[in-house]
């Protein structure tokens, strides 16, 4: 069996302005679909050409082979008139933007391996658990989502981070996104070392 699009979020990847209820079905959605959204990527990965003997122990160790095999997955499309239009239309105009956007594969790939990632630290870190995030602020970028706490004041949120070193892959952050890093990186970072080095920081910021 091939690899499976996330095809059933309950709103799409789009979390801002959702109700709590909407919120609550997508909680659901995280714990009933999880195993099985690691299974569908650790099938993809091993099946690729050169990957077939890719370790998934949930080592941080197995982020480096992972790092470099989704430097080589990476798909990106290029926006109809229409869609670049409305993309526009939803930025202020002293931001550019690009008139690409990632294919929905790759969004669903960038899933898995922040669902990946997060699960790294859990099973190497007894004291950390997934949780669903709400915040007083409006506007905060992790409403809504499954997040790791215990890294002091600030919480983990997998699918963000991850998303981010997926268009870090493909073209230069803009300031709009760099808003979601919450680790210093060099510029000269190999692409592939990305993911492994990403875990190496946030660990540090494990409450001792």
């Amino acid at each position: 069996m091939g690899y499976q699009i996330i095809n059933n979020l309950p709103f799409g990847f789009v979390f801002k302005d959702k109700t709590k209820s909407e919120f609550n079905q997508y909680k659901e959605w995280f714990e009933t679909n999880k195993e099985d959204r690691l299974k569908q990527l650790i099938r993809l990965v091993q099946s690729s050409q050169e990957f077939e003997n890719w370790e998934a122990d949930f080592s941080k160790y197995s982020l480096k082979r992972l790092g470099a095999w989704l430097k080589e997955n990476i798909e990106v499309e290029k926006l109809s008139q229409e869609e670049y239009k409305l993309k526009r239309l939803n930025v202020p105009d002293y931001i550019e933007i690009n008139d690409w956007d990632l294919t929905n594969k790759t969004y669903s790939k960038l899933i898995d391996i922040g669902i990946y990632f997060g699960e790294v630290f859990i099973k190497n870190h007894s004291n950390l658990k997934w949780e669903q995030y709400f915040s007083k602020i409006k506007n905060d970028n992790n409403q809504g989502h499954m997040v790791i706490k215990g890294f002091g004041k600030v919480c983990l949120n997998p699918l963000n981070v991850i998303y981010v070193v997926g268009l870090k892959m493909v073209n230069n952050l803009s300031d709009t996104e760099k808003i979601y890093i919450a680790y210093k990186r060099s510029d000269n970072l190999p692409d592939s070392e990305r993911i492994y080095k990403l875990y190496e920081t946030w660990e540090t910021y494990l409450t001792k």
